[in-house]
This record gives structure tokens, C-alpha cells and sequence, in this order.
């Protein structure tokens, strides 16, 4: 089977948008823009910590309550609606199970077809996130050199990008976006050098551009876009060492872009600070057992995902832990363990529709390159039987007409 995990540039431009996290900045000088009291900080930097507690560990209901009251405690400042927002994107991208990375370095996921995305959630996803570019513009009218209002702003715009490239799959709006987000970044370190905070886009941004292959780093170097990988790393670095309040997102984005650079005792290092912090939260120990596969302790990673399956928090994710743990299965060669994982997916009254059908797809794979035609045949016509997922329908149509060989 085909290794998908964090190979291309393009797979790690969208981790970069799913993993950027809740952007926050420290106070700073205003000349006209309304600042709150010290009582209302001190009641923000509360709710902040709080949410963010349960933000990172998963548990949204209570994080969204948060937000909500940094909102009416502060109705004139981006940052709950910003929050609100993000609170929406991130929980959709768990309930549909696109938080793990592996996702975004699998090509179907860039494929030309269209995404149903649920009314309700782009309703009010688009509301708060245009709540919070109003209400940063609000203040940048007032005063154009209000750094935070600025950052805020940068911040909408990045996960506005985010929203667009995972949820609702729209590449070329998300990459408007995020461009949007770089500049006035950029613009808030040329007014404020030691706001890193705002390194963590701009690092991503670098590293990713130059990450690009030669050819497409000219054609982009004609269009203004420029970047450098070890600077972006460097920025990064200083993001998540000296970040007031984005240090873990950074951290988050470095374990992607150390595991790409084949650096994998520093992305564990992180993952299993993260891991520690933030317990109840699935996203860390998966890629941890990835992680030990890849630098040759196999036996610990496969004991990982089977503690994990054993882990009563995480079983209402059991159906992704099933999923992830039988594409590492598939693969280091273990066809027939990574299809009684699949099949467990697909019998799961619980699981996510898309994520059965992927199974049903990965089965039929597996099953062609067992020499198992015939049940092979029948896993792909499940596939065309379901909602199409990604370029599901496509590769289903593809290997009915020809076997799977592991080769395309």
C-alpha cells in the first residue's frame, strides 16, 4: 500500500492551515482602540486559559460556552467570535474525521470533486469568522497601527483559509486567504519585531514555500512568493519556545515538519509533551505510535494503537484509531491484520460515513493485491453504492476495470 503520511509540499501546506490552532496575541499599545479594564483582562485571561484546556483536549461543548462569554464580556474584541469560529471548524473537522494528518498527504483528498458541507455549520461558521474580520477592522479604522487588531485580523483570515482548504475543500479561496493572513502578519512584526506569537503563520508560510520543488518555486518567485525552509523552521522554533500564547500550535506544526524532515526523535519529543498536556486528546498518541513505527520500533507503535482501542476515552473515536491503525498496518505488509481493521470500521454502527467507505475501498485494495478478485470486486461496488468520499467513486471505477497493483 501506498505511503501517503507527510510527503508532499501541497499535503503540508493544508496540514499547516488544520494545525494552526487558536491565534491569540498579547496586549498591545493602542492609541484610540478601546482596551478593556484590568478586571475584564484578568476575566479574558481566564476564559482563555480554560477554553483553551478544553479546546485542545477535544471537549468543544464546554470550550464553545467559554468563548461565548469572552464575547459578551468583550462584544468589541475579535477574539471570542474568532474563537467561536474556530470552535466550529475544528469540530466539524473531528466529527468528520479529518483532524489526523495522514488525510491531508493522501492526493485523493486534493481531487476536482465536489464537498457537501452541512448548511448549518457553514451558516454559522461564516458568521463568527466575519464577525471577527468586522470587528478587527473596526479598530484598525480607528487606529491603523493597533498591532493586535492587526494580528486579529491575520488570525481570521488564517483560519477562514483553514476552513476553506479542510472543510470545505475550496484550494484556490483558501490560498487567498492565507496569503492575506502572511501579509498582515508580516506587517505586524515589521511594527512589533518581538510579537513571535505572529511567527507561526509566517514560519509555516516560509517553510512551505520553500519546500516547493525548484520549477515551482521560480514560477512562484514571479509572483512575489518567496520562502525559505530553515527559516521557516527557525520561526517556528521561536513561535513555540517564546510564544506567549501559540506555543503549542507551533509545537503542532513542527511535529508535522520534523516527521516530513525524517527528524522523528524531535517530532516524538513533541508529541509526547503534547500527549501528556492534553490527555484526552487522540490526535497525540496516534501520531506517537505512527511515529515509533518510523524509526524502527514497530512493536511499540502496534502496542500503542492497541492500547488506544483499550482507552475508554477514546472510544467514540474508535472508528479513526481502527482507520489509522490499519493503513500503518497496511503499510509495513501486514495485509491481512490491516483488513480485519478495516472490516471492524465498516461494522461499526457508530462510524463515520466517509470513513466507511474509504475502509470499503481500502478492503478492495488489499484484497487485489491478496489475489482475491472477486471479493475485491464487490468491496469497490459497495464503494460506488455510498456517497462518494474524495475521489472515492473514481478509483472505484478504476480498479473494477483493472486490479490494484500498489504501484499507482
Amino acid at each position: 500500500m501506498m505511503n501517503h503520511r507527510l510527503r508532499s509540499p501541497c499535503a503540508l501546506a493544508l496540514i499547516w492551515v488544520l494545525l494552526f490552532g487558536l491565534p491569540l496575541t498579547e496586549r498591545a499599545e493602542q492609541k484610540s482602540a478601546p482596551r478593556p479594564t484590568d478586571a475584564q483582562q484578568e476575566l479574558f485571561d481566564a476564559l482563555r486559559r480554560r477554553a483553551f484546556d478544553a479546546f485542545y483536549n477535544l471537549d468543544y461543548e464546554t470550550a464553545q460556552k467559554l468563548f461565548q462569554q469572552i464575547v459578551e464580556e468583550l462584544p468589541d474584541h475579535p477574539a471570542g467570535y474568532l474563537y467561536l469560529a474556530t470552535q466550529v471548524w475544528v469540530g466539524e473537522l473531528n466529527r468528520t474525521r479529518r483532524l489526523q494528518t495522514s488525510i491531508y498527504s493522501n492526493p485523493s483528498f486534493y481531487s476536482r470533486t465536489g464537498e457537501t458541507v452541512d448548511p448549518q455549520v457553514d451558516q454559522q461558521f461564516r458568521e463568527y469568522i466575519q464577525k471577527a474580520i468586522e470587528k478587527a477592522k473596526a479598530r484598525l479604522a480607528q487606529n491603523e497601527g493597533d498591532v493586535e487588531a492587526r494580528y486579529f485580523l491575520g488570525a481570521a483570515y488564517a483560519v477562514l483559509a483553514s476552513y476553506e482548504a479542510t472543510v470545505a475543500r475550496q484550494f484556490m479561496a483558501a490560498l487567498k486567504h492565507a496569503r492575506r493572513a502572511v501579509s498582515e502578519h508580516r506587517k505586524v512584526i515589521k511594527q512589533q519585531p518581538n510579537f513571535v506569537d505572529a511567527y507561526l503563520t509566517i514560519g509555516a508560510y516560509d517553510y512551505i514555500v520553500g519546500s516547493l520543488p525548484l520549477w515551482v518555486k521560480l514560477l512562484a518567485a514571479l509572483g512575489g512568493i518567496r520562502g525559505n525552509k530553515e527559516r521557516g523552521i527557525k520561526e517556528l522554533q521561536q513561535a513555540a519556545e517564546r510564544g506567549k500564547y501559540v506555543s503549542d500550535d507551533a509545537r503542532v506544526v513542527l511535529i508535522a515538519i520534523y516527521a516530513r524532515e525524517k527528524q522523528y526523535e524531535k517530532a516524538l519529543e513533541l508529541v509526547r509533551y503534547l500527549r501528556d498536556r492534553y490527555p484526552r486528546n487522540y490526535y497525540f498518541p496516534i501520531e506517537e505510535a505512527h511515529l515509533l513505527v518510523e524509526v524502527g520500533r514497530k512493536r511499540e507503535g502496534f502496542a500503542a494503537f492497541e492500547a488506544m482501542l483499550q482507552n475508554e476515552r477514546f472510544q467514540e473515536v474508535g472508528d479513526l484509531i481502527r482507520f489509522q491503525y490499519a493503513q500503518l498496518l497496511a503499510e509495513q505488509g501486514y495485509r491481512i491484520a490491516a483488513l480485519h481493521y478495516y472490516r471492524q470500521v465498516t461494522e461499526m454502527p457508530t462510524a463515520s460515513p466517509q470513513l466507511v467507505t474509504l475502509a470499503h475501498l481500502r478492503i478492495g485494495q488489499l484484497l487485489d493485491l491478496l489475489g482475491r478478485r472477486q471479493e475485491a470486486i464487490s468491496e469497490y461496488q459497495l464503494v460506488l453504492d455510498r456517497e462518494n468520499v474524495f475521489d472515492s467513486h473514481r478509483q472505484a471505477e478504476r480498479y473494477l476495470r483493472r486490479p490494484y497493483t500498489g504501484n499507482e
